[in-house]
């Protein structure tokens, strides 16, 4: 087999291996030259060793038997020299050959001209995306595939370039993967530096779509998840010019520095740069005297590129550089295939024309010869000798032991073209059935590409996406001091240490698996892999607090915390950030991003707040049920009867509806208690206050009437008349209550406070109050009405009673407004319904134990009280006088003397009521009973016959007093009728309680 290569002073070089059919190559064996030469240096990594990896996959597809059998695959490789314009022009050639193969051929053509008239049906390459793009446009013209080993713009991908794929992920993957490692770092402000050129362009121009789409989802996305990535911003933004210089990018760099304000923090560079590029970089901001430590982020430009950094100049700024590389593995036996070549030389010259058998001598590393014009360059530089001059420069062993990282994507370039013409020439495993060589549909064998399913010699299977690209798998890479420099002195004190890797999984998203802690940042102690745990921060602002709202200035990355209220939420719009408050009955989140329903709390009836009013009301119910029992058995005594019993049974009634509003109050609100509270309160209040009132009133209006001439009864004091006024005035305090009810429907309201939310029924603090306004009016009169009784005679001095309540009372609301209103405002519930209940509770007791218990202490401690004889007696002992004569038996003279004259001198031992102040010498009969009649008639005792046959006549009552004294009558009797006034009225103050009562005598 015939491998020819030009003389190493032609420009025009190539690597030629004649073949069946002709796979074309390109590679930037050399790096980009200076202006004035299309070439620079020798490139080992992007050159050489891609070079000689394909001509290793098509040796290993030439072997395989089963593999286009009886077709010999052969090459055409041209230098791109990292130039498109260069590589525009080599490329050509492709394009020469097949034209030339598809006409005609000349006869007496040399073998050295007959080579460049193969037909190529497919190119692998190139490197770079400029390259490949001006490539492809060429070769799309005339239908030959193309597929890419390292261009990566997603220019690529357009549909424009029909006949153009890839074995490597386009950089939309890789502009993925950074944004990825953006957001678990936190680097939420950075600042861009990219190349001149479809690959740098086109990759910042993916970065910046990607951070536009992300920032559109973030609105669609959840309140949780958006919160876990923020927004990512760039700062600045830089493109190199073509050629740029080390001072040129020093300038550009100094700009950056400048426009960083000296509150923001932006210490992460982006780079999608070309290794040339990041060469450049890495010196310029080593000449720039300054602390500012960047943290680069490289795209796979950079990769494992040992040549982007200079050891001993540039080393210690790029450590802490994270930069991406695709995942890629060895080709299988490589390594031995690469260190067993040596530079072609015959008897001291270079061997222009080297035929090479691919027999067992591949295998012989002593024995192998380069196949590629640009080997013996590449020999010499390494090696520092010179070939031609110095025979021991051929005796140099290479021992190569960092490989490029696309090695494993050209041979799968290559063989997905040798497997793709497999198939089209419908070829099997020992013979291939339709064999048209000279014409090969490029059409046809490119469909048949993106359709398959292709097998690696590593046993991995390989489809082009719709994007007509294979999926990638980022390694991530950590630059750092090595850990090995200390204890091995051979050892690179610098080194790539991977630290994560990104994917495409099966829900076509990518997956980022980065361990954080063991990165090695800028300006931390690189000596140990320990201390690499502080993360810098590059951020505009810094994060606003839980329940902090963001108002944005300008860019969306920078902005002003402001505070929202403890109740509200921060929500996130598609505009902007706002606060919105929580309903009432809900409170924030931790987070303060969603409101959650507090728990519904209301006055346990077992807590202190509750027990207190609940046992006053127990106890004052007992009370209130007993004093009406008592009343009821004695309601014909004259304790009952003189204090209106129908007006103390409706004042009881309101005492006892007042103890009861104690457990509405405080049960469960629900829309029945609510109601109950809002009659019940003011209708209770109303039965005590307006029976108290009708009282009051009746006792001034018959004193009132006593210190006028005429008429001396006044009207409506009858016990139906009485019943009928209070009933009015309850009927009021109903109305008003029911109009209350009316205009504000009662509800059950939500009571929050300090995390926490009440039950109660929704009434407004002032309409409470307002509906108690009647009930103050009627305390207010009742109690004007107290004052002006208080010089009633000792034998009305109820009305002192009914005046301590009324000032008790007023006291007890005077105490109560402030508690009350003082509860409400600061939201402390329990106290403000314990106040309440406690309030109306002590109302009822004042009204109780002032009015009830005197009377009721005569009920039960002195019942001798309670008799209407002895009650009449006494109330008029002190104006009557005594009767002056008496008929009685001779006997009972003689048969007491001796006691009268006893009695004439002391009479402790009687109850004579009249007498202190009269004249009258006469002495009354003493005996078991004794009875004195005296008449209220101005007449003489003489007359008292006189007055017995005329008492209708003249209307004159008659009371006895009764001595008790023992064995002192003997079975003496007189019978005594007692008349009585005109009046029926049983409570008036004129009226005769002992009408119908016989005496005996």
């Amino acid at each position: 087999m015939l491998f020819s290569y030009e003389t190493i002073s032609s420009p025009g070089r190539y690597a030629y291996r004649r073949g069946d059919v002709t796979l074309g190559g390109l590679f930037p064996v050399h790096e980009y030259g200076y202006p004035r030469e299309p070439c620079g240096a020798i490139s080992e990594f992007r050159g050489i060793q891609r070079l000689e990896v394909m001509l290793f996959a098509i040796q290993q597809i030439n072997n395989d038997k089963h593999l286009l059998p009886g077709i010999e695959l052969g090459a055409l490789i041209f230098d791109t020299c990292s130039d498109d314009n260069y590589a525009l022009e080599q490329s050509l050639r492709f394009v020469r050959s097949r034209l030339a193969s598809s006409t005609c051929r000349c006869v007496n053509a040399s073998a050295r001209e007959s080579i460049h008239n193969d037909n190529v049906f497919g190119v692998v390459g190139a490197t770079l995306s400029s390259v490949s793009v001006h490539v492809a446009n060429l070769l799309r013209l005339f239908q030959i595939p193309q597929i890419s080993y390292a261009s990566t713009t997603p220019k690529l991908s357009e549909p424009s370039f029909d006949y153009f794929a890839r074995t490597v992920p386009s950089d939309s993957n890789q502009a993925r993967a950074i944004v990825d490692i953006l957001h678990s770092l936190n680097f939420t402000y950075v600042n861009t530096i990219y190349s001149h050129g479809d690959y740098g362009e086109g990759g910042f121009r993916e970065f910046k779509r990607l951070l536009k789409s992300s920032s559109a989802q973030d609105d669609e996305m959840n309140l949780n998840k958006k919160r876990q990535q923020q927004r990512i911003c760039i700062a600045d933004e830089q493109r190199l010019t073509r050629d740029a210089s080390i001072a040129d990018i020093k300038i550009i760099l100094g700009t950056m520095f400048e426009n960083i304000k000296s509150d923001v923090q932006a210490r992460v560079y982006v780079l999608f740069v070309t290794k040339e590029d990041a060469r450049k970089l890495l010196q310029a901001i080593k000449l720039i005297n300054g602390t500012h430590r960047p943290v680069f982020i490289a795209s796979d430009a950079w990769g494992k590129e040992s040549s982007v950094v200079i050891n001993g100049e540039t080393d210690e700024i790029a450590v802490g550089a994270l930069t991406l590389e695709l995942v890629s593995m060895q080709p299988l036996n490589f390594d031995r295939y690469f260190n067993g070549l040596k530079p072609d030389i015959i008897h001291g010259k270079i061997n222009e024309n080297h035929y090479y058998n691919d027999g067992d001598s591949a295998s012989d590393e002593h024995s192998t010869s380069s196949r590629n014009p640009w080997f013996n360059e590449f020999w010499e530089n390494r090696f520092g000798c010179n070939l031609q001059t110095s025979p021991q420069c051929a005796n140099h062993q290479l021992n190569v032991s960092n490989w490029d990282s696309k090695l494993q994507f050209i041979v799968d370039a290559t063989f997905v073209f040798a497997q793709a013409l497999h198939s089209y020439f419908n070829c099997t495993s020992t013979t291939c059935f339709n064999m048209s060589l000279d014409h090969i549909n490029g059409t046809q064998l490119f469909q048949l590409i993106l359709e398959k399913t292709f097998s690696m010699p590593d046993f991995r299977q390989i489809q082009f996406n719709a994007e007509r690209f294979v999926p990638g798998h980022y390694r991530i890479y950590n630059y750092r001091r090595s850990h090995l420099a200390s204890s091995d002195t051979k050892a690179s004190p610098y080194e790539y240490v991977s630290v994560g890797e990104w994917k495409i999984g099966q829900n076509k998203n990518g997956q980022l698996n980065i361990a954080v802690d063991s990165i090695v940042w800028p300006g931390s102690n690189s000596q140990g892999l320990s201390s690499a745990t502080t993360i810098p921060i590059s951020r505009c602002s810094e994060p606003c607090h839980v329940g902090e709202l963001k108002q944005f200035q300008g860019d969306s990355c920078c902005w002003v915390c402001t505070p929202c209220n403890e109740t509200s939420i921060v929500v996130d719009s598609q505009e902007h950030e706002r606060c919105e408050l929580c309903p009432i009955g809900y409170w924030p989140t931790a987070n303060r991003t969603a409101c959650y329903k507090l728990k519904e709390t209301y006055i346990e009836l077992l807590s202190i707040q509750a027990l207190v009013p609940i046992c006053l009301s127990i106890v004052g119910n007992i009370l209130t049920l007993f004093i009406v029992i008592l009343f009821y058995k004695k309601r014909e005594t004259p304790v009952v009867k003189a204090s209106g019993k129908e007006l103390c049974f409706i004042m009881l009634a309101g005492i006892h509806l007042c103890y009861l509003m104690t457990f509405p109050i405080l049960l469960k609100p629900r829309i029945l208690n609510c109601v109950v509270q809002r009659l019940g309160i003011g209708l209770g209040f109303s039965m005590m206050y307006a029976a108290l009132l009708t009282k009051t009133n009746r006792i001034a209006r018959i004193f009132e009437s006593t210190k006028k001439q005429g008429k001396l009864r006044p009207q409506y004091i009858s016990p139906n008349s009485q019943v009928a006024i209070c009933s009015s005035l309850i009927l009021v305090q109903l109305l008003l209550s029911l109009l209350w009810l009316a205009y504000e429907h009662p509800a059950v309201d939500f009571v929050a406070y300090d995390r926490s939310v009440t039950l109660k029924c929704q009434m407004n603090k002032h309409s409470f109050l307002y509906s108690l306004t009647y009930n103050v009016l009627l305390v207010l009169v009742c109690t004007m009405y107290a004052i002006r009784t208080r010089k009633v005679p000792e034998n009305f001095n109820e009305t002192k009673f009914i005046g301590f309540t009324c000032y008790t009372t007023c006291i007890i609301w005077l105490a109560f407004l402030p508690i009350y209103f003082t509860a409400y405002e600061t939201g402390r519930h329990q106290i403000h319904i314990s106040t309440l209940c406690i309030t109306i509770s002590l109302c009822a007791s004042v009204a109780l134990a002032c009015l009830f218990s005197p009377k009721v202490y005569i009920i039960i401690l002195h019942p001798e009280k309670n008799m209407r004889l002895a009650k009449q007696l006494k109330a008029q002992g002190n104006t009557l006088k005594f009767a002056s004569k008496i008929p009685i038996k001779p006997n009972f003279t003689n048969n007491h003397k001796e006691f009268l004259d006893t009695t004439s001198n002391n009479d402790a031992n009687s109850k004579s009521l009249g007498g202190i102040k009269n004249k009258d010498k006469s002495q009354p009969l003493v005996s078991k009973l004794g009875v004195t009649r005296l008449s209220l008639s101005h007449e003489s005792a003489n007359s008292c016959k006189k007055t017995q046959n005329n008492t209708n006549k003249f209307k004159t009552s008659t009371t006895t007093t009764i001595t008790k004294a023992e064995n002192h009558l003997n079975n003496e009797k007189y019978q005594v009728k007692i008349n009585s006034f005109n009046h029926d009225d049983d409570d008036s103050l004129n009226s005769n309680p002992i009408r119908g009562e016989d005496g005996m005598l």
